[in-house]
């Protein structure tokens, strides 16, 4: 039997080498156009009626705080190329063991198509998907069932007992909905496989170029602009709105929009952050559309290398009262490691926040049904892994 070398220059080198062998890998395909989960930016006359937009300035779409934004170029610019590639580096070779729960983890076991509820319900099935099902229609949102979050199998791998959802569970969806399309977001595999269960795709501008390169027909695909709606039914309606973030499926960026979303159902009102930096597009939409009822607040994968671009805990608690929020529930955690904190750090430092400004918090367990409105007991399941 073998001894490996852990010393730390050899256990350095091997990463360097694996990271080195994935980039290689990647780049290869992706000179031979090989990896159709890469989609396809904007181009021709949809880019045309893009460069036409007011939040789309020097080929790209800008964040709607602008102060922010450019504090965020600054600081982006002092980085050397090197320091960027190095990080690209680091995720592609994958995160150490430490960020991972110790053991599976444990979801609740719902039938997704044949329950019904009389008051609109979320189902979260880790990191930022979940399943709105309100009276009889089906919304999912940023579904994420492959069990990696890249271009490629053996990118970021879903923590273990968390991808115990898939495209099999989904009722038919009414709509499917899509904050932007970083790959966390916007999985190939797992829309191609819900692909013949959708009736209506509904994504911010440019993001349907994706879904039009993987042989989605045009007539299903709803592209909104900040502060535009969709009629989905009688009763339910879905407006997109302003989050502060990016977008990339290569190394072209911000060529598609993000967003947050409102949702107006049987007559409730739920907010989904989608992935954003804290700025004050909060107190505008909670101004505008708020209170809610319910919202869906980021919660995980910051960091102080990237600190305009996804929230701190401590920001998602003030984001939730700048909105109005009756109860939240964090997401973007619990199934990916994306940044360098532990994998429930978030969701123990999000408590200590709400609790202190009396925000009301739900932590559901995967597959676990809340009913808006409805108040719940759960322990602080999160810490037993």
């Amino acid at each position: 039997m073998f001894k490996l070398d852990q010393s730390p220059q050899n256990s350095q080198r091997n990463w360097l080498l694996k990271a080195l062998t994935v980039v290689v890998v990647v780049l290869s395909f992706y000179g031979c156009n090989a990896i159709k989960s890469l989609g396809s930016n904007p181009s021709g006359e949809a880019l045309q009626k893009i460069e036409a937009l007011p939040n789309y300035k020097n080929g790209q779409f800008q964040n709607l705080d602008q102060s922010v934004q450019h504090t965020t170029a600054t600081t982006s610019r002092t980085r050397s190329k090197e320091t960027r590639w190095l990080r690209l580096l680091k995720f592609l070779a994958g995160q150490p063991k430490e960020l991972l729960p110790s053991k599976p983890l444990i979801a609740i076991d719902t039938d997704l198509v044949n329950t019904t509820y009389d008051k609109p319900t979320v189902v979260w099935f880790g990191h930022s998907s979940f399943l709105l099902k309100a009276g009889a229609a089906n919304i999912l949102v940023d579904p994420s069932f492959s069990g990696f979050a890249g271009p490629f199998k053996g990118a970021i791998k879903a923590f273990a007992g968390s991808n115990v959802y898939d495209e099999r569970d989904m009722p038919v969806l009414d709509a499917l909905v899509i904050s932007h399309d970083h790959y966390d977001h916007l999985d190939y595999l797992t829309v191609k496989r819900l692909r013949h269960k959708i009736k209506r795709v509904i994504v911010p501008i440019g993001v349907g170029s994706h879904f039009l390169r993987w042989g989605f027909p045009a007539n299903i695909i709803t592209e909104l602009n900040w502060n535009d709606s969709l009629q989905l039914t009688n009763s339910i309606t879905i407006t997109a709105t302003p989050a502060h973030h990016r977008s990339n499926r290569t190394l072209e960026t911000r060529k598609t929009l993000w967003a947050s979303y409102v949702i107006r159902a049987d007559g409730y009102k739920i907010f989904y952050s989608g992935d954003t930096g804290y700025s004050n597009h909060f107190k505008l939409i909670g101004g505008q559309y708020g209170p809610f009822d319910l919202a869906l607040m980021e919660c995980g994968q910051y960091n102080v290398k990237w600190p305009f671009s996804h929230m701190f805990p401590h920001q998602t608690a003030q984001a939730a009262i700048d909105v109005g929020a009756a109860m939240t529930i964090p997401v973007h955690w619990g199934k990916y490691a994306e940044s360098d904190h532990g994998w429930n750090e978030s969701i123990n430092l999000y408590k200590k926040a709400v609790d202190s400004l009396k925000v009301p918090v739900l932590v559901p367990f995967i597959g676990m049904p809340y009913t808006v409105g409805t108040t719940v007991e759960i322990s602080d399941w999160w810490n037993y892994f």
